[in-house]
């Protein structure tokens, strides 16, 4: 195995582990931080890939806007926990188990799904030449020359969205 194929392996480890972690942290904000590590380890996967803007992006985006949101919208709200009442009482040896086979089913079927895509789609042999794409600087370009008004307007919903979720979220004055 080369380094490349373990950096892939402990990558995906850490993605798949973080996002399990989302799902069962028992505090919210642990969730959020989780969220942040997979996002990060995704990025991760994303340079690997060698694609720098893309890992970036996810870097700036996901990892950095996306968690700090959900982090203000977990503080500017009153949850603080996630109570979880099971409908019936059962032992961690019956709930391990329970959810390993079910992890185990649904890790099969989209294996399966993914084999079947792999042989039906028509992946080229050899490399596409540049053709036709665009280059970051290309796109930036683009989007502050021709595009700027539909920017604006989008920078100014989200703005718009953002006040609207903290009205929404504060809590009143007596």
């Amino acid at each position: 195995m080369t380094a490349q194929y373990l950096s892939f392996g402990a990558l995906a480890l850490v993605t798949l582990w973080s996002a399990y972690k989302v799902v069962t942290a028992r505090l919210i904000t642990h969730a959020a931080l989780w969220m942040a590590l997979s996002f990060t380890s995704v990025s991760g996967i994303f340079l690997m890939l060698q694609q720098e803007f893309i890992a970036a992006l996810q870097v700036l985006i996901y990892a950095g806007a996306i968690t700090t949101m959900i982090i203000f919208a977990i503080m500017l709200s009153s949850i603080r926990e996630i109570r979880v009442e099971p409908q019936e009482k059962r032992s961690i040896g019956q709930r391990i188990r329970a959810s390993g086979l079910l992890a185990v089913v649904v890790g099969l079927v989209f294996a399966a799904f993914m084999t079947y895509v792999y042989y039906v789609s028509e992946i080229p042999k050899e490399a596409v030449p540049d053709a036709g794409l665009l280059t970051v600087r290309q796109v930036g370009a683009t989007l502050f020359t021709r595009f700027t008004v539909p920017f604006e307007v989008a920078s100014i919903l989200l703005l718009l969205a953002m006040i609207g979720a903290i009205i929404l979220t504060a809590k009143e004055t007596e």
